[in-house]
């Protein structure tokens, strides 16, 4: 592999990665840092370089630290440790591997050091509340009903030193934050953001924008969108200062074999492919993430680990870096490992020329984030369901009621819609707590599911009132029937607390078409007759009229 190319991965790999020395007099000094370790820690190259454990951080932190540096200097094996360390951009937690690096004698004479920030990891809900004031860019939260009706709903405060603009100013006009955005970037930023936004995809981009002054600056840009149920779309994410990382991503290296080991034992995965796709180098990583052997990969084509859905699109990514001559990041896509099961791995990729200028190769560097996807579909999840039931919440039903209603009309198929509310459920609340309370609703929400088929869908909107949209009825009798015997189920008692209650409901019962043909209006019928139900006596289940 070309020296440069060692060199520009160890300055760009998304770990911190350090070089740690010993001097004469026997004290660990830090040699060589690279551009994540600044982003992450928010101390400036000068701070770090040539500077000792004791007089970086606190003693009671240092010295553990100087520990395990001797011990992997002594026993010429790698350590794994978890530190907790504080620096300017905050207390964090860290992950960190050390591994020796050695002479040509084989005497060890540094250590490299990769570390990965998994303070999120360890405390998700914490991290949320206190992400802003540690992050060493910004967090924020925009959103867009359309055309250019752009909102910022939060922002951080580290947006008037990254920019000149304050907190104040971007959350009275967007404009005072996006129209920052390079004039050559401005499109392509807001276009990928309002498609992943439509697809509720998340997203990451680099690109720049200009301070007050009138300095430029490289950014990088994550978040992840959501939709309510006016259509209005919501990005959460954060932006990130990468100036010096892209000022300093050529700079050449002195030594290929150093660097060479720097590659080998970062936590990324450092690949090269020819023009045709086939793996002609992968770093050991490779082995630690997916299991296969190096031998067993280099030579083979992508097609062979990629997963199907996803070869199309990594092929066409490759053919844009190919046909641009411009490195491209940010591909998201699975990977087989050797146990059969898939990775999600993220990927940058960059041409390698020959001396003529032509495009031999792919240079590529390559992260898992399986855990990151699973986190993110966990938090769609919560975005869409009840947090006590489990259930679709207002936002989710309300979308699958829309989908259910054209299906219907283009089958000619008839639609039931159940709304309900419980009766005599807020002296429960009062009487027995709201955990009582709590334990009615779980009941409730399982008694509905267990009296439906499992092609019907049942949700909460808030409070005590439940939907239940039954598919394809043949007529009002048969959603009566249902809905009936719902009645019955809800209203066998309860045991709460070491007390029997007893709770019964009232539904109304709307049918599509006949008595609305729009999700607003189905529901708003179903919620009158449930109503009359109740006025009639409760624990019973009421048709809604048919309009005049």
């Amino acid at each position: 592999m070309p020296q440069d190319s060692y060199q520009a991965c160890f300055e760009q790999s998304q770990d911190v990665l350090f070089v740690i020395g010993r001097r004469a007099d026997g004290d660990f000094v830090y040699r060589e840092v690279n551009a994540a370790l600044l982003r992450d820690t928010g101390l400036s190259r000068e701070q770090i370089v040539g500077k000792t454990p004791r007089e970086l951080l606190p003693v009671d932190q240092a010295a553990p630290l100087e520990a395990v540096y001797a011990g992997c200097f002594a026993s010429g094996e790698p350590a794994l440790i978890e530190s907790i360390l504080d620096v300017p951009s905050g207390s964090r937690s860290w992950q960190v591997q050390l591994s020796p690096l050695r002479d040509g004698r084989g005497e060890v004479i540094e250590l490299l050091g990769s570390a990965r920030d998994i303070t999120w990891s360890r405390d998700f809900a914490q991290q949320l509340q206190t992400v802003a004031p540690h992050l060493p860019g910004f967090v924020y939260q925009l959103s867009w009903s359309g055309g250019d009706d752009w909102r910022f709903l939060f922002v951080g405060e580290r947006v008037e030193v990254m920019f000149g603009v304050s907190q104040a100013e971007v959350l009275a006009d967007a404009g005072a934050l996006l129209d920052r955005i390079h004039p050559e970037d401005y499109e392509r930023v807001i276009g990928e953001s309002i498609a992943h936004g439509e697809s509720l995809t998340p997203w990451q981009g680099e690109f720049r924008m200009r301070h007050r002054d009138g300095s430029l600056r490289w950014v990088e840009a994550n978040d992840l969108p959501q939709r309510l149920a006016d259509g209005t779309i919501i990005w959460t994410g954060y932006v990130n200062d990468i100036s010096r990382r892209k000022a300093l991503e050529a700079e050449v290296w002195r030594s290929e074999t150093r660097f060479r080991q720097l590659v080998e034992n970062a936590n990324d995965i450092i690949y090269t492919l020819t023009p045709d796709g086939v793996l002609s180098y992968v770093s050991p990583s490779w082995v630690t993430s997916l299991g296969h052997a190096v031998e067993d990969v280099v030579g083979t084509h992508i097609r062979d680990y990629l997963h199907p859905d996803d070869l199309p699109r990594c092929l066409a990514f490759l053919e844009e870096v190919l046909g641009s001559g411009e490195p491209r990041g940010g591909i998201e896509y699975r990977v087989r490992h050797r146990d059969d099961g898939w990775r999600w791995h993220t990927s940058n990729a960059a041409p390698l020329r020959d001396d003529d200028g032509q495009v031999t190769a792919f240079l590529g560097i390559a992260r898992d984030i399986t855990e990151r996807r699973a986190m993110e579909e966990r938090i769609r999840h919560l975005a869409q369901h009840d947090a006590l039931t489990g259930l679709p919440n207002r936002a989710l039903f309300f979308e699958h009621l829309e989908q259910a209603l054209r299906l219907a009309a283009r089958h000619g198929e008839k639609e039931a819609l159940l709304f309900i509310d419980l009766d005599e459920f807020k002296p429960i609340n009062d009487r027995l707590g709201h955990a009582a309370g709590d334990e009615v609703l779980l009941t409730t929400a399982r008694r509905l599911l267990a009296g439906v088929r499992e092609s019907d869908l049942v949700g909460r909107l808030g409070g005590d009132e439940f939907v239940v949209l039954l598919h394809a009825v043949g007529d009002s009798d048969e959603a009566l029937a249902v809905a009936g015997a719902l009645c019955r189920s809800l209203a066998e008692p309860i045991g709460v607390e070491g007390q029997t209650v007893a709770v019964s409901a009232s539904i109304g019962v709307t049918l599509y078409p006949d008595h609305a043909v729009t999700g607003d209006d189905l529901v708003r019928a179903a919620d009158r007759a449930m109503y009359r139900a109740k006025a009639a006596g409760r624990n019973r289940a009421e048709l809604a009229q048919r309009p005049r």
